[in-house]
């Protein structure tokens, strides 16, 4: 009790700080009333993924179904997973300026490497389903100032969010036009005191249907911690985090950098008491420029100077005075001049929306289980009255008068008299299930139809494809109508590209190093340098610059798919695309190619082949040279003869 006690009064909040979280808590709660309706959709149609057994009022008379259906074939399910793709998309990034396409092809190998990591194969697996069933979902990303190897300090983190999670402003659709978005997370209390010093023992979980609709497990060792985004008056991102009354993050700027000063001379921190004045008081201040200490090595080989000149300033005591000589001449000390660089700031909420279909005035694409609902529903109700027709249905035996079969084992012995015959007999009662049959099948065909999926694409027997041609056509317009999904998804990886990129230029404070293939099918290793993007402009000032289209390859998925690109090349090079077949250069080009896309020891065979090349030409080169010399000795006595 006296520890709750003592944490009570650590919780007092400052008059303006509590007027504040009141301020955030009601912007909070306004929100996430107005979103409700859409937070119960979400529920409603994970429940149908899921392969619920509700079946939905019947719409004109608004009567909640008795009872649950006891067959269900999930066509929700089935048609959301034919469409999963576990190809990511590989960045590709374009040069606006002539003279940056170097630097632009090191932003792509960069986001090469990052995307590479097995988190995104993660959150793409995740998003392949959450966004037709919801309609979207949403990339979150944050630099973590812990991650990193052993060379770098931080890392950016991506982590999928659940639409859930995000609670827009209301009555805005788009997030570029918001003033504000609240995000929630389900956050251990050991968590939240580790990384926000917060001690929250006494807070309980709020909200935790984010974490499951049906889940009412209660856990003492969780809370429900808000995340505030907002727009400041200076054009930044503000931040501003709680847990019931606790206040975690106020940040008017939280995306500007922040260095530890010493709180009487303001020189930076280098360690526990300040070089300059003895202080050992520090404050995390704003920086809106960054002082270079030392030189910046570039990649191209160059160098940023750190000193750009000396001045004499004041010396001061340990109280940060200013001190004189004994004739009260103010005593002066050199200081070097230290280039001053601006920091980068991405100016931008943190997140990415990814979505299904494009839908007017909503902030989430189109759902595909708002699509096919009723068909499902029909499907349901139907499956049951079938099974109800069949399982109800009974058999019975009709016996003359007077006979009597005991079952007492496999075959039994009847002696009917003659005329009995005719009257032993068995009757099924069976109710006619194919009509059923016909409209189920029929609203199974309107689910796929509006969907746009074919027979061919999910690889099932497909009666209207004659041929493989006719089979290959098919596949194609299926996947032509659901092109849209694919534009979605590429524009959302495109986005994400573009603000990693933009976390680089403003926290990657170490070159981060990576490696790419180059044409021969080896590998280079180089590094991202922040510092190779700052540029000074015709009036001597420093710029960050950021002017590079973000794409998606869309050859990426073939590229991808190793074994595919070998087929293709093993086509090719029978059709003569390489050289004549069986010729030395032409069977050099094709292993060069197989090497590249990873082929099972093509390094060595290419080697050998370019071995076999080249003892071919100095043998050919010799025999020239000896056919050259024939000719010029026989000319030669000819003209003796002469």
């Amino acid at each position: 009790m006296v520890g709750r006690l003592k944490n009570m009064v650590k919780n007092v909040l400052a008059p303006e700080k509590l007027r504040k979280l009141r301020k955030w808590q009601d912007r909070f709660e306004i929100a996430r009333t107005a979103y409700s309706q859409h937070r119960s959709d979400m529920d409603l149609f994970e429940d149908y993924y899921n392969g619920t057994r509700e079946v939905q009022p019947n719409p004109n008379t608004n009567v909640v179904p008795k009872k649950k259906a006891s067959n269900v074939r999930n066509i929700i399910y089935e048609l959301i997973e034919s469409q999963v793709d576990n190809s990511i998309p590989m960045p590709k990034v374009r040069a606006i300026h002539p003279e940056d396409q170097e630097l632009a092809k090191n932003i792509e190998h960069a986001l090469y490497n990052e995307i590479t990591k097995v988190v995104y194969k993660d959150i793409n697996d995740l998003q392949e389903r959450t966004t037709p069933i919801q309609g979207g979902d949403f990339f979150h990303i944050e630099w973590d100032p812990d991650a990193g190897t052993h060379c770098t300090l931080g890392d950016v983190h991506v982590e999928e969010l659940h639409p859930k999670q995000v609670i827009p402003q209301p009555c805005v659709v788009e997030m570029k036009k918001m003033d504000y978005i609240f995000l929630i997370f389900t956050q251990t209390k050991e968590f939240i005191k580790k990384k926000y010093g917060v001690d929250v023992r006494d807070a309980a979980e709020e909200r935790p249907e984010i974490r499951n609709a049906e889940d009412t497990t209660y856990n003492d060792d969780v809370v429900s911690q808000i995340v505030a985004y907002y727009k400041n008056d200076k054009g930044g991102i503000g931040m501003f985090s709680w847990v019931q009354d606790y206040i975690l993050v106020d940040l008017e700027d939280y995306q500007e950098r922040r260095l530890e000063r010493c709180k009487k001379c303001g020189e930076p921190r280098s360690g526990d008491v300040c070089p300059v004045c003895g202080g050992k008081k520090f404050e995390d201040v704003p920086e809106e420029t960054e002082e270079l200490m030392s030189d910046i090595p570039l990649t191209n080989g160059s160098f940023i100077p750190s000193v750009i000149g000396v001045e004499r300033v004041p010396m001061l005591d340990e109280s940060g005075a200013e001190m004189f000589d004994e004739t009260g001449v103010p005593m002066l000390r050199v200081r070097q001049i230290h280039e001053r660089i601006p920091y980068y700031k991405p100016n931008v909420f943190p997140l990415v929306l990814r979505k299904n279909v494009s839908k007017n005035k909503q902030l989430l694409g189109g759902s595909d289980v708002d699509v096919i609902l009723d068909q499902q529903d029909t499907i349901k109700k139907l499956g049951t009255k079938i099974n109800e027709k069949l399982i109800g249905g009974q058999s019975f035996a009709t016996l003359p008068p007077g006979l009597e079969i005991r079952r007492e084992k496999e075959m039994n012995i009847v002696r009917p008299r003659q005329q009995d015959i005719s009257l032993i007999g068995v009757y099924n009662l069976q109710g006619d299930i194919s009509k059923d049959r016909v409209v189920l099948e029929d609203n199974y065909q309107w689910a796929k139809s509006s969907l746009g999926v074919t027979d061919s694409y999910q690889g099932k027997y497909d009666s209207s494809a004659t041929s493989g041609t006719a089979k290959q056509y098919s596949i194609t317009q299926a996947a032509g109508r659901l092109e849209s999904k694919r534009i979605m998804k590429n524009n959302a990886y495109a986005s994400l590209f573009k603000m990693i990129f933009q976390f680089w230029l403003a926290y990657a404070d170490e070159p981060i190093p990576l490696s790419y293939q180059r044409e021969d099918g080896t590998y280079e290793f180089a590094h991202f340098n922040r510092y190779d993007y700052l540029k000074k402009d015709d009036a001597g000032e420093w710029y960050w610059n950021d002017e590079f289209i973000f794409e998606t390859d869309t050859t990426s998925t073939i590229m991808t798919n190793r074994e595919a690109m070998w087929n293709a090349a093993d086509v090719k090079y029978q059709a003569g695309a390489f050289g004549p077949i069986g010729d030395l250069e032409s069977l050099v080009l094709y292993w060069e190619f197989m090497a590249k896309a990873n082929y099972p020891n093509a390094g060595e065979i290419l080697s050998n082949l370019q071995e076999r090349l080249r003892r071919q030409q100095e043998l050919q080169a010799q025999q020239q040279a000896m056919l050259q010399q024939a000719q010029m000795g026989g000319g030669t006595g000819a003209m003796s003869v002469m």
